[in-house]
């Protein structure tokens, strides 16, 4: 397994330019962690349960400081896609999911016998994620393997087209359908997991597929792929999302855990998208990619971490968003995404992104 290479030392001091990372890494930190935990908030004994959906997020933020020393402990969950998560959050199983699709929550309540209020919303999201450089990397896209003869959304009618039930990816299949003016009629849908999509269409097992972009950056670099439209260009914002349990976030201790490891990941999100190499790094450990295609992957999937506040332009995307996805059937009925959010870590948030943006 070859690794990012290191790069040559500081002149001063004889510090690597990742040790130096680290260590410009860990004084923003320092200056934001006073400012992370409620100080009136005991946090010893406090479990905090984190379902994530691939092995390289953990990975990547472990290998920083911005998770040393936290007041409580975390246990990771690792979840293969949006309906185990919605399950394991609805069952009490994890608290929290860094990187569930934004569309979940509203799905869910529109599946219910009726639609959740904000007062009895089971999960809400308490974040977004947002793509650094939506033009050049979108968080997502449609893609089709380069020998199964599909070049524009047009040409998917008749052809195999693999999605995931349930999330983001069977949200942009829809978009993407309609957008081409098909529907799921005219194509040979083929449901599959969240990881097994990708490697269906890597494959060529499958013609085309809507994809995270980060979980096909080889293929796309290595021409394996092509895409076909990136998220923004179907009418998707292209956002993923951290959710909890309700029952987590009104739980004074634990909701102040969910507060503290906002802002760090808010930090970590902002300090990351400044050293893409340093994610590359686990992406070579986790998926044994090389050097180029794990730095590529690292730039592509750079995201930060934004509020859900109303008003916003990213809060508004998403009510244009939620109307467009009941008219094309993925909602079975409307519903109003207000119902299934809880803003009251904006300040947090916010005050990890600035933090961040120092290092």
């Amino acid at each position: 397994m070859r690794r990012v290479p290191a790069s040559p030392s500081f002149a001063r001091g004889g510090l690597s330019r990742r040790e130096a990372l680290v260590l410009t890494a860990g004084g923003l930190l320092a200056a934001g962690t006073s400012r992370a935990v409620a100080s009136d908030v005991d946090l010893s004994g406090v479990t905090l349960r984190v379902g994530i959906f691939e092995d390289v997020r953990r990975d990547a933020i472990e290998a920083t400081p911005f998770l040393k020393g936290i007041p409580y402990r975390i246990q990771w969950a690792r979840l293969n896609g949006a309906g185990p998560t919605v399950q394991a959050l609805g069952g009490n199983a994890i608290d929290l999911s860094w990187g569930l699709s934004d569309t979940a929550a509203p799905k869910s309540s529109s599946e219910d016998r009726r639609n959740w209020t904000a007062a009895n919303a089971p999960i809400k999201l308490v974040a977004l994620l947002k793509p650094v450089d939506v033009e050049n990397f979108s968080a997502s896209l449609i893609v089709a393997h380069k020998d199964a003869g599909v070049r524009t959304l047009t040409d998917l009618r008749g052809r195999t087209y693999a999605f995931n039930e349930g999330g983001n990816i069977n949200a942009l299949a829809l978009l993407a359908l309609d957008k081409a003016g098909l529907t799921l009629k005219d194509v040979q849908p083929r449901l599959l997991t969240y990881d097994a999509t990708s490697t269906a269409v890597i494959a060529g097992a499958v013609a085309a597929a809507p994809v995270t972009r980060a979980r096909v950056a080889d293929a796309l670099a290595d021409g394996t792929l092509v895409a076909l439209a990136r998220d923004v260009d179907v009418d998707f914002p292209g956002f993923t999302s951290v959710t909890a349990r309700t029952g987590a976030i009104e739980d004074p201790k634990l909701g102040a855990a969910i507060g503290d490891f906002l802002h760090r990941l808010a930090q970590y999100l902002r300090w990351a998208a400044r050293h893409p190499e340093e994610t590359a790094r686990a992406y070579v450990r986790t998926q044994q990619l090389r050097d180029a295609a794990a730095l590529f992957a690292a730039r592509s999937s750079a995201l930060t971490l934004v509020p859900v506040s109303p008003g916003s332009q990213e809060f508004n995307q998403e009510i244009v968003a939620t109307e467009k996805l009941a008219k094309v059937g993925f909602y079975p009925r409307p519903v109003d995404f207000r119902t299934v959010v809880d803003d009251r870590y904006t300040a947090r948030i916010l005050d990890g992104d600035r933090s961040g943006q120092a290092g």
